[in-house]
């Protein structure tokens, strides 16, 4: 399979990221401007609808004038009256009937029609004229601010486009108000105000850029419209157009935008969206970098680490950030997948080790054993026949010893091992003759059941070694048996030395963990183990490294035996310890037979079972030893031991 490039995920994520990016942004952009869009159409619209409230308003606003104007002359009897004998009589009928009436006025302005018209132009400025239509004489009289009259017109005209609604002249908004008698409430005439409005509109439409303003007078008489040969009537059905339509008395407004144009964005804001949405991407861009980068990296490192691992470094490590996310769970598992392969290996790489070295043992053992019985048998006789027969018992127990451990199978029942115990047991009392005894003790229906064997032998050898005050005359060993439930205990009380509390809590720490033997023996095979992994050392040395290993526990053991049996070694009577006891003391936790037990009983019947120690009072020791009671306990886990020893003696094994 081809091998991935380290920058293949890279590249994959801030290709897949960087389109993301790119394409929310493209879609907020286009968002942004639809808003905007739209915005700018919410306000050209509320424009249009201020336009046309103001416009109206205005429309409004010069009604009212038109009207107060109209009230107030009626509120006024002197002018009423004066504006009534203005319709009835002539010009020069009017001058006289104007002048008679000032004579005989006491008030020192004439109050005419003509003095109303001209307070009303200078309280209004968009009053522009006020024409006087008589119904009677049919003529037209023109008022404009500034006192200036234009009387004696032909009123025919005007009266006939008042008739017909068709008063109205472009860009001025005019409002007709008829005149009639207090008492008998005929029609004299009317009076006709015009009003500007094109300016006004005009001023009022140009708020919004994007408005246009119809004013039409019934219901097809345009006074005003803007922009100007625009026609309205098409707008109105127009979507595309938004229309306002307001009455003020007889004139419709008409408000109009162009929502198309209303809602163009202006080059600016277009500009300015633009430029906002290409900084979000970059910036967008440069954070999916970054992250592309370091999560690549965290992958790359994750991967770099497997290829260690496969190059045969079980000790490389990840670490662990604070993320806790799948990377941190793959990495804390990784590390814990090396840690336990690193402990797989070196504990096969160990078996392996112990069992070259069994069948190194195995092929050392072949050595025909009915040789060193006839040897240990002739010296036995030699001893008997020069009259010395406790040497002879002596190699009596000796020789029991010896064919036990070489002919008989690896599982026993309790009472051979009791025997082989007794035979041990005998030989250390010749040695220590007067002061020191054994006892042991077990039921008659506990001898049956099976056991491996020698497991008492080397709890003895440990008291003889460590133990064992030979200044004393009263050292004594009792070997105990007991069933309790499915487990058998054997006990090994003594009454030597003993051991200080702290050195017999960490010995039974390490009973219970099951860990001395192996630290003890395996250090140096790990590391030898360790080394060749990492730097791929020649078998050869390993293997003499290993034989190395396995001779220097043999030889320490050997040395302490021997140390043990030299006469130059013992104590004169009354004298401290000899050499041999002190070092004895200073390793009495480091007791490699005990542990040695230990494990072979937890490897033959489970880790519930074992070895452990406790205090006698108020001296010595007491060794409790577990084992399965069942009849067939420890066969399936150590049958093949027998077979293997049964080839030995008939001298199978090559």
């Amino acid at each position: 399979m081809e091998k991935k490039r380290p920058k293949q995920l890279y590249l994959k994520m801030f290709r897949t990221y960087t389109a993301m990016v790119l394409c929310i942004v493209a879609a907020l952009v286009l968002y942004f401007m639809s808003a905007t869009r739209g915005r700018l159409l919410e306000n050209g619209r509320e424009e249009l609808e201020r336009i046309s409230g103001e416009a109206l308003a205005y429309a409004e606003g010069v009604e009212q004038i038109a009207d107060y104007l109209h009230r107030d002359l009626y509120r006024s009897q002197s002018e009423l009256e004066d504006l009534l004998q203005y319709f009835r009589l002539e010009p020069e009928e009017y001058q006289q009937y104007s002048l008679r009436r000032y004579i005989s006025s006491e008030e020192l302005v004439y109050k005419s029609v003509f003095y109303f018209m001209n307070q009303a132009f200078e309280a209004y400025s968009q009053l522009e004229k006020i024409e006087l239509v008589s119904y009677e004489t049919r003529q037209l009289t023109e008022c404009r601010p500034e006192n200036i009259v234009f009387p004696g017109k032909d009123g025919q005209a005007r009266l006939a486009q008042i008739q017909n609604q068709e008063y109205c002249v472009p860009g001025k908004l005019v409002y007709v108000k008829e005149v009639r008698e207090m008492n008998t409430m005929e029609p004299a005439g009317c009076m006709v105000f015009t009003f500007e409005a094109e300016q006004a509109l005009e001023k009022i439409r140009s708020f919004s850029p994007f408005a246009e303003m119809a004013v039409v007078f019934g219901e097809d008489q345009v006074i005003f419209q803007s922009p100007e040969g625009a026609d309205y009537a098409p707008r109105l059905e127009d979507r595309h157009y938004f229309v306002r339509s307001q009455s003020a008395g007889e004139y419709q407004i008409h408000a109009f935008l162009d929502e198309r144009q209303a809602a163009r964005l202006p080059w600016t804001t277009f500009l300015a969206i633009l430029a906002a949405g290409a900084a979000a991407g970059v910036i967008g861009i440069f954070f999916v970098d970054y992250y592309a980068k370091r999560f690549a990296g965290r992958v790359e490192a994750i991967l770099d680490a497997m290829n260690q691992v496969t190059t045969g470094d079980f000790q490389v490590r990840l670490e662990t950030g604070k993320k806790e996310d799948e990377l941190d769970m793959i990495a804390d598992n990784f590390n814990g997948m090396c840690e336990k392969l690193e402990l797989y290996i070196e504990k096969s790489y160990l078996e392996e080790i112990e069992r070259k070295n069994a069948q190194m043992q195995a092929l050392q053992s072949q050595i025909n054993p009915h040789f060193l019985y006839n040897t240990l048998e002739a010296i036995r006789m030699k001893a008997i026949c020069n009259g010395d027969r406790e040497v002879g018992k002596m190699l009596y127990s000796m020789v029991v010893l010896f064919r036990s451990q070489l002919k008989e199978a690896d599982v026993i029942t309790l009472g051979q091992e009791l025997d082989y115990c007794k035979q041990y047991l005998e030989l250390f009392e010749y040695r220590y003759q007067g002061c020191f005894r054994s006892e042991v003790e077990c039921p008659a229906e506990l001898l049956s059941l099976p056991i491996i064997k020698f497991v008492l032998q080397p709890v003895m050898e440990n008291y003889f070694i460590h133990g064992i005050e030979r200044e004393r005359q009263d050292n004594l060993v009792q070997v105990r048996g007991e069933k309790k439930g499915d487990t058998l205990f054997l006990y090994v009380k003594d009454n030597g030395r003993g051991m200080e509390p702290e050195k017999l809590a960490q010995m039974n720490r390490e009973l219970r963990e099951n860990v001395k033997t192996e630290r003890r023996n395996g250090q140096k095979l790990r590391e030898n183990a360790k080394t060749e992994r990492q730097n791929g050392q020649n078998p050869q040395e390993n293997a003499k490294a290993e034989r190395q290993n396995e001779e220097n526990p043999r030889k320490n053991a050997k040395a302490e035996r021997q140390n043990g049996e030299n006469p130059r070694n013992k104590p004169e009577s009354g004298k401290g310890r000899e050499p041999q006891e002190q070092a004895g003391t200073k390793k009495r936790n480091e007791s490699i037979g005990i542990h040695n037990v230990n494990r072979r009983l937890k490897a033959v019947y489970g880790e519930k079972y074992g070895i452990y120690l406790e205090a006698v009072q108020p001296k010595g020791l007491m060794v409790v030893l577990m084992a399965k009671a069942e009849e067939d306990a420890g066969k399936d886990r150590v049958g093949g031991c027998a077979e293997e020893g049964e080839e030995h003696e008939k001298g199978n094994v090559s």
